[in-house]
Order: C-alpha cells, then structure tokens, then sequence
C-alpha cells in the first residue's frame, strides 16, 4: 500500500490496458471536503505527444467528513496505438484540495498477452498533505502576487464555507435592491399591485412560519463571529466585500512586473443595516426580495408584471402557503452544511451567461475592448491561470451534474438557482405554466463548453456580467477601462512607384 506522500507511481504494461486506481481516502482535516479525484491528459515521450486520458470514477464524488475514511476507484485505459518503449506520464489531482499532483509514470511493454492487461493498484490518500494546514495560504505574500495567491486560497476556502454564509449575504442585497425601487413609481406601483395576490400572500406566511428574517439575521451573527468581524471594521469580512476587493486589487497591480499601485476604496457590506431597517417582518422581507429580483432579472421581472395582473380586493392564501413555508423550513437547515462552491459556479456561469449577452450589444463590445487593454484584465486572467479557476469551473460543473442524477433530478434541473425560483414559483395557485417556463441548464453547460479553457473569454464575461448587475461595478469598470492606451494601429506600408521597364529600353539585371 502507497501513503500518499506524493510518490511518483511507476507501471509497465501494453497497449490498450487498463489501470484501475484503489483509493482509501482518509479525511484528518478538521473540515468536510469534497472529492472528485481527476487525472491529467497522457504526455508521451516528453511532452511530444499529448493524448486525452479517457477516466471513470466510482463514486462520481465522495463527500468526507472530518475523521471518515471512504473508498473511490478512478479507472482510465492505456491508450492502444503507442509503441512499446515509449513513456506516458499523467497526474493524478485532487482539485480544491491540494495543489500537488501524484505523477503517475508508464512504460509501454511489447504485447505478450492477446487480451488486454486489467491492472488494479491499491493506494491509501490521507488529507491533509504533507503536514499541510488546513487553512489554505498564508496572507504574508508581497502583495504584488496577492490577485494570484489570493484566489488560490479563496477557492480551496470554498470547500470549507457554508452555502448559508452567501444566501444570506445574496438575499440582503437583493432586499436592499428591491428597497431602493420601491422608492420609485413603477417599483412601488408594482409592489402594491403584488400585494393583492395570492401569490404574494402564500409568500409572506411561508417566510414567516420558516422564519426566513430571524435566520437570515442569525447567519450574519455566525458568519461575523468566524471571519473574525469587529466593531471597528464592520462589514468587511463579509464574502461578498472580500471577493469585490479582491476583483479591484487588480488595477493598480502588474503581477507579472511586481508593481503596486493605489488600492480602489470598497465600501464595507453593511449587511446589518439593512436587516435592521428590515427588522423581522416577513412581509415586508418577501416585497422586498420580490422587486430586487425583478430589477435584476428581466425575464423575472417579466413574470412577476404578469402575477400582478392578477390582483384582486381581497385576497386569501391558499393551502400552497403551508406546504411552501414547510419546503423553505426544511430546506434552510441544510446550507449549513452544503459547501459553498457549488452556488458559486452557479452565480459565475449565470454572470459569464449575462457578460456573453451583453458583449454581443454596441455598448459592451466597446467596454470589452477598452478593458481588454488594461493591465486589470491582463491580471485577472493571469491569475485565473495560475489559480487554474477554469479547471475547478468544468470539475464542479461535472460533479454537481453527477450529484443531480444521483438525487433523480429531471435532466438540466439539478442546482440550487433552479431548485428555489421552482420553490417561489410553487406559490401560485396554479403554477404549471410558468414553472415550465424556468430555463434549465443547457444553455450554461452549452457556454461553458464555448468558452473552455480560455481565460480571456471567461474573465471578459464574468466581469461584464458584473457591469450589468451592478450599477456601482459598472461605473467601476468604466472608470478603469478609461485608462486604457489606445489601440496600436501599424502604419500602412508605402508603395515604391512601380517603374514601366516593359516599355522602355532598361536591362533587368539578369
């Protein structure tokens, strides 16, 4: 049996085997993890070749808790057309976890057996690594090299914090949006026309028998306490603050040339001001929440115009009232322990899907060009390679694809986006219609395919999705792409005056 002390596996065996890899798995950590073991393409002789390495794994993922031990096989099959003496070498990778990989080495046999060799290889994977700690990278780098380490450590971190921290944090800034258009005309018109709906109705005694504000309040207090938050410095240890100042750390850095530059002010997230101004009534919570989400999201926007039409003098909740408030009570409880990485891939691809739709109009273009010629954009995806971002992306997408059929989710249903605009939508009376209406995930799984490995497409479209859901990041983005240096345009070329020596008595110089 092999510790995993990052050894280099050495195998000889012919064309067209297969290696099947026996994991023990062994969590000393003092956290949960996820596990979803994956191995590199083949590099034959040196990097001459490259060959994709085709893998199964069983299970499709291991959820380990701190202590547990579990067993995972990854099979892969030798490629059948490489010739005997040649090397292949791949690694092996535990993304989010660990940023070593076990370098697996093969020799290529002449074949001596007619049928295919089935080779089985037991190995024992004890996390943490290495007397590794447990708490991601240190915050001492030269904060020239902060934009890279500081995403490396934020990303292994999203396997150790609660999915409640983030809802929390995302409801009260869609409250806060939703606050700031009922100010207006048509945003308090609209609220006021919801409010005469069954709909609405069911919706403020579900939150209410589910105790969505006191939760809600409850998350902060328990987020704040962890992250180490003070008195001195409210609001910037809250998520959604780190990683916006993590995001404007870019601009006045070169982490190619290690130079510094000013810092962007952030405003701190004052969450608690906000639930204090909500305070703990459900109903004012749940209008709130209502037209924040249509100002963000046209097509919900759309649909709630739409169940306002249906306003009545005097409406009454219905039995969906009591089941829904059940459903969101049921619910709530398993965010603690739900890793937040998985609402995160899903909030980037909905944000790279916004970014790819507004690049397409005149305006966006002209930002995506003049941002794509600052030294920002030439940060963000350096050290989005560097944190190898786009790989965690595809390996959680697949792993929460895999999670989704274990549960027996309709295909293109599985997430947690879809799972709670399905639950508001239960609050109808008669909601068949506009669940059908609820876009599955075939167009972000179409993207992310379109857009791969390229980082330069990735970080273009998340940040102008950012542009678009953000009026304060949008006016961010415009002051930065103002910097920008002109585009170099390459001075035509000057044609030399082309002689007539056909016509005139002249030697060719032959």
């Amino acid at each position: 049996m092999n510790s995993l002390q990052l050894p280099q596996l050495q195998f000889q065996l012919q064309p067209g085997s297969t290696l099947v890899l026996q994991m023990s798995l062994h969590n000393w950590m003092k956290e949960a993890i996820l596990l979803r073991p994956t191995l590199d393409d083949w590099v034959v002789d040196n990097g001459n070749l490259i060959i994709t390495a085709s893998q199964k794994l069983e299970p499709p993922y291991i959820y380990l808790f701190s202590g547990s031990d579990a067993s995972e096989t990854i099979t892969t099959s030798i490629p059948g057309d490489v010739l005997p003496g040649q090397r292949l070498k791949t690694w092996l990778r535990f993304p989010g976890i660990q940023e070593e990989a076990i370098p697996i080495d093969v020799e290529i046999m002449p074949v001596v057996q007619p049928l295919p060799q089935v080779v089985e290889f037991p190995l024992n994977v004890t996390f943490p690594v290495s007397g590794e700690n447990n708490s991601g990278f240190s915050h001492t780098f030269d904060s020239t090299m902060a934009g890279i380490f500081g995403l490396i450590s934020g990303v292994i971190d999203l396997d150790k914090i609660p999915s409640r921290w983030l809802v929390a944090e995302l409801l009260i800034v869609i409250a806060q949006r939703g606050e700031e258009y009922a100010q207006t005309l048509p945003g308090s018109r609209l609220l006021e026309q919801l409010k005469h709906t069954v709909f609405y109705k069911n919706g403020t005694i579900a939150l209410a028998s589910a105790q969505l504000p006191s939760w809600i309040s409850e998350s902060l207090t328990i987020a704040n306490t962890i992250l180490g938050g003070s008195s001195q410095t409210p609001g910037t240890q809250r998520l959604l603050y780190i990683w916006e100042r993590w995001l404007l750390s870019l601009v006045g850095t070169d982490v190619e040339a290690e130079e510094v530059g000013k810092q962007i002010f952030v405003p701190p997230f004052l969450a608690e001001a906000v639930v204090a101004k909500l305070g703990m009534d459900a109903d004012r919570w749940f209008g709130s929440i209502l037209l924040g989400l249509s100002v963000l999201s046209p097509r919900i926007g759309n649909i709630l115009a739409t169940i306002a039409e249906l306003a009545s003098p005097t409406p009454v909740a219905d039995a969906k009232a009591g089941s829904a408030g059940y459903a969101l009570a049921t619910a709530l409880p398993g965010l603690n322990f739900l890793p937040v990485r998985w609402l995160v891939v899903e909030l980037l691809v909905v944000l790279a899907q916004i970014g790819r739709e507004y690049a397409g109009s005149e305006t966006g273009n002209q930002l995506s060009d003049r941002l794509s010629r600052t030294r920002f954009f030439k940060n963000g995806v350096v050290a989005l390679a560097s944190a190898k971002v786009l790989r965690w992306l595809q390996i959680s997408q697949s792993s929460a694809t895999a999670f989704a059929n274990s549960m027996g989710a309709a295909t293109g249903m599985g997430g947690m986006l879809i799972f709670w605009e399905l639950w508001l939508w239960s609050l109808l009376p008669d909601n068949s219609n506009i669940q059908s209406l609820v876009p599955n995930n075939s167009a972000r799984e179409a993207l992310s395919a379109e857009l791969g490995m390229n980082g330069d497409r990735w970080f273009e479209a998340i940040i102008l999705g950012l542009a678009v859901m953000s009026p304060r990041i949008a006016a961010i983005l415009e002051a930065i792409a103002s910097l920008a240096p002109e585009p170099v345009t390459r001075p035509s070329p000057t044609q030399a005056p082309v002689e007539d020596i056909v016509g005139e008595s002249k030697s060719i110089g032959l």
